[in-house]
């Protein structure tokens, strides 16, 4: 039996993906939630095999339960990402949240009972076109630790870990949410690790943070 928490902020999809999904006699829904701290409470009760998180949630909620999973004691739990459409800049944020699988909230129940078993087998369930989009980051050398602290030692902690969220395609307001500040806090940590880095825009940080290895493709998607 393949077991599966929902952490979905709409009642009605929440209910409708349970019933697709218990359909299976080989699925069993054990737990459901509504925001990212509740859900990953129950996951550490429940210990799930897979958790369906619903990507568009408000304030990039959906971001941060991945990498909430990813950072607790869950460490078998294979999170899914469902949301209206998934494109490649979507999946790839998706990718670096800790997430195998990628749902349209359109897709045919086969299709989600499809990636339900495919994850709980240890396996990845990818959009189209995503790896043909993330070549060339693969293509990227990866630098070495004394490398990237050579470049990022003029940058405290905080202003690292704002700029590693940056290169998730996360928006100021987003970032503010995932690190409980103020948005005017992350624009001024934005402004300042720009400056350091001697970089114009966030485009160019975001390329810095590829290029030295700061912020890694995974292996499963590169190849």
């Amino acid at each position: 039996m393949i077991t599966v928490l929902l952490c979905v902020h709409n009642l009605l999809i929440r209910k409708g993906l349970r019933k697709i999904l218990e359909d299976d006699e080989r699925i069993q829904v054990v737990a459901e939630a509504s925001a990212p701290e509740e859900a990953v409470a129950m996951a550490r009760v429940c210990i799930p095999d897979v958790v369906f998180v619903e990507l568009d949630m408000p304030y990039g909620a959906g971001l941060r339960l991945g990498r909430m999973l990813a950072g607790a004691d869950t460490d078998s739990v294979g999170v899914v990402f469902i949301a209206q459409s998934i494109d490649s800049a979507s999946a790839l944020r998706g990718l670096l949240s800790g997430a195998r699988a990628f749902l349209a909230k359109s897709d045919p129940p086969h299709q989600m009972v499809a990636a339900v078993h495919a994850v709980a087998a240890g396996y990845a369930v990818l959009p189209p076109g995503l790896v043909a989009a993330l070549e060339p980051l693969a293509m990227l050398s990866t630098a070495t630790a004394s490398a990237q602290a050579d470049v990022y030692g003029v940058l405290t902690a905080r202003e690292i870990e704002v700029l590693r969220l940056m290169a998730t395609g996360m928006s100021n307001s987003e970032i503010a949410a995932c690190l409980s500040v103020g948005e005017a806090t992350v624009k001024s940590h934005v402004s300042r690790l720009l400056s350091k880095l001697g970089l114009r825009n966030r485009s160019q940080a975001v390329a810095r943070a590829y290029g030295t290895g700061l912020i890694s493709v995974p292996a499963q998607v590169a190849q």
